[in-house]
């Protein structure tokens, strides 16, 4: 009688445990469910959103955007976590936001962060050829000190070298000047 005891103890510990669990047919290990995993992704998101504004201060356009997506992924992931009322262990959680994020980034960045053409140039707009413009073609500038690679903005005007002109603006790496004959005329 002694031994029948001890096995419905037994059997009954062992189905508790088994159905307590209610995680069993997820495909990873997980943890039972904690308050502080929502909080955790909310504040992590909020943190990220702000850290934007030093990005877009310092760092400019070049990394536009990627910190505040980063921070939108990471409140949706606190959403999930806190609509589910569970809580997969924090390395899968992680590896879930990483995921998110990356996908995020190469397909909303390009289409939220539009590429700037042509930069204005707005400190001297006066420089010098040094050698003969061609229609259609680069030649150099001296432009504050350095040489630059320049085109004319008129696409079938020549202008010589040592000859003033007035650049307009940038493209790429290329300054793109109109002659001073062009406003004296």
């Amino acid at each position: 009688m002694v031994t029948d005891f001890y096995a419905v103890v037994f059997l009954t510990r062992a189905t508790q445990s088994l159905t307590t669990s209610g995680y069993a047919w997820l495909p990873m290990p997980v943890s039972p469910p904690t308050w502080w995993m929502p909080l955790f992704w909310g504040v992590t998101g909020v943190s990220f959103c702000a850290i934007e504004w030093v990005v877009r201060k310092y760092f400019g356009h070049k990394y536009q955007a990627i910190a505040l997506i980063m921070g939108i992924t990471a409140l949706i992931m606190g959403a999930i976590v806190w609509h589910l009322m569970m809580v997969v262990e924090l390395n899968w959680q992680i590896a879930y936001w990483m995921g998110l994020s990356l996908i995020s980034v190469l397909w909303l960045r390009p289409i939220f962060v539009k590429s700037r053409g042509a930069i204005a140039v707005p400190d001297a707009t006066e420089a010098k050829t040094l050698s003969p413009i061609l229609p259609g073609e680069v030649g150099r500038v001296l432009y504050e000190g350095s040489s630059w690679p320049a085109q004319c903005d008129v696409r079938d005007l020549a202008i010589a070298a040592n000859q003033k002109v007035y650049v307009l603006r940038c493209e790429g790496n290329t300054l793109i000047v109109v002659p001073d004959q062009l406003f004296h005329s």
